[in-house]
């Protein structure tokens, strides 16, 4: 409305020290028998009532400042307060639109994302089986596809360029991986770089029994035609192991049934609006079997909630005191030089700890993970943390058929609810996703 104005009315006067010159010249004065003088231990005393008597003189001085300032911020606080009080009236209906129209957005971009994928269904057929699992890579998909600036011949003439050059890449790899090759897809299919890959093939090289061990279970990522469902009965540390072997090779894991006793309270109903949300990060192990260390936590992310509310974040980087794989680095994007200077994993546990209080919570795949990374920090750094949590992974598997869900990854369901994530495998970034995730499955 053109003829609402605000019209305000402006008397700041003029402030001045109207005998500066003089008031300057008497204290210089005044002041000259202090400059130079030496003092005695003999004249402590004298000291300190030079001492007090210049102070004093010091905050008359002060306090006059501080009585002008406070007359002349009196109007404009009052000022201030009233204006801010129009602008919440105009920010009320003004989010609304806000959230509308961004609602709007993500709805756009979702339908634009499934016109890309429906394009790039036609041009993957040389990738077979992996095809999927390319598209769904970060490293395949560029964001800036789904900006409106974004010509449609643009991002497909990319995507020809892309499917080709992977499906080269992916020859190159399958012909020379040998036993390696299920770790080299997937870790080529997370990064898209060649060279980098072949670089992993010689690291691997040096792994022959890890890799031996392991690759009996595939040995072409893409024949699987179905599951089987595994019991495995052993330490939490030796499940754990086994649980990173599979998504080193790339197999998904899902656990039916957890016979480990636990200190903590399981919920199972998301019916609270109060938590901390969190992920880890992780070094990642090439197991004992090859002579190498248990793997330990890189990055802790942390978002606090208070009745539905963000109200701080934060994120935690450690020192396993190990070396990061080459895997998780590049996963991660989280390297040895990164956290070498980083307090250990022990002291950054206890800052985490802190920050959740008594509040409960929440994270994806959790009760299979991160607390069992978690607990064995918390152990040996002598700190009690038995706080109740619910796992958004098991509440998911709720409705993943009624949604023809392929699976329960974060990245997957993030994409699914249109929940952005700007640097996946970043434990700040997943637990941002996870608190959106949180709220998109509360209301399902």
């Amino acid at each position: 409305m053109d003829q609402l104005q605000l019209i305000s009315k402006q008397n700041p006067g003029v402030v001045s020290i109207e005998n500066f010159e003089q008031l300057k010249a008497g204290l210089s004065r005044y002041l000259s028998r202090y400059k130079g003088a030496v003092y005695t231990e003999r004249m402590l005393s004298d000291a300190k009532d030079d001492k007090k008597e210049l102070t004093r003189l010091r905050k008359e001085i002060d306090e006059k400042r501080k009585d002008i300032k406070r007359a002349y911020l009196e109007p404009y606080n009052e000022f201030e307060s009233k204006v801010k009080e129009l602008l919440a009236l105009i920010d009320e209906p003004l989010n609304d639109i806000k959230e509308f129209i961004g609602g709007m957005e993500e709805r756009e971009k979702a339908q634009k994302k499934e016109r890309i994928k429906a394009f790039y269904n036609t041009v993957s057929a040389p990738l077979g089986k992996l095809a999927d699992s390319l598209f769904e890579s970060d490293a395949f998909f560029n964001d800036k596809w789904l900006n409106k600036t974004a010509s449609e011949k643009a991002w497909r003439d990319e995507i020809v360029s892309k499917v080709s050059q992977a499906s080269k890449d992916l020859t190159v790899i399958q012909n020379t991986g040998g036993s390696n090759t299920p770790a080299l897809v997937a870790q080529y299919i997370d990064s898209m770089d060649i060279d980098s890959v072949l670089e992993y093939k010689k690291y691997l090289e040096t792994k022959t029994e890890l890799i031996t061990g392991i690759s009996e279970f595939s040995s072409e990522i893409d024949n699987v035609t179905g599951y089987k469902i595994v019991k495995l009965s052993g330490t939490e540390q030796q499940i754990t192991q086994l649980m990173e072997y599979a998504e080193f090779l790339g197999v998904e894991t899902e656990i039916t049934e957890d016979g480990f006793p636990s200190d903590m309270v399981e919920l199972t109903v998301p019916d609270f609006d109060s938590f901390v949300c969190f992920d880890i990060e992780t070094s990642g192990s090439f197991g004992a079997a090859s002579g190498d260390s248990e793997s330990e936590i890189t990055e802790i992310g942390a978002v606090k909630v208070i009745d539905g509310q963000i109200v701080e974040r934060q994120d935690w980087m450690c020192n396993p005191g190990r070396k990061i794989t080459p895997f998780n680095a590049r996963k991660t994007h989280i390297t040895d030089d990164m956290v070498k200077n980083e307090p250990p994993v022990d002291e950054q546990v206890k800052k985490f700890i802190d920050f959740v209080g008594d509040l409960p919570v929440v994270g994806h795949n959790i009760k299979a993970s991160d607390l069992r990374y978690i607990g064995k920090a918390t152990k040996r750094a002598g700190v009690m943390f038995s706080p109740s949590y619910f796992d958004t992974y098991l509440y998911a598997k709720n409705f993943k058929e009624e949604n023809g869900w392929t699976n329960l990854k974060l990245e997957y369901l993030s994409d699914f609810f249109c929940i952005s994530q700007p640097d996946a495998h970043r434990a700040w970034c997943d637990a941002e996703a996870n608190t959106k995730l949180y709220y998109k499955l509360k209301n399902l």
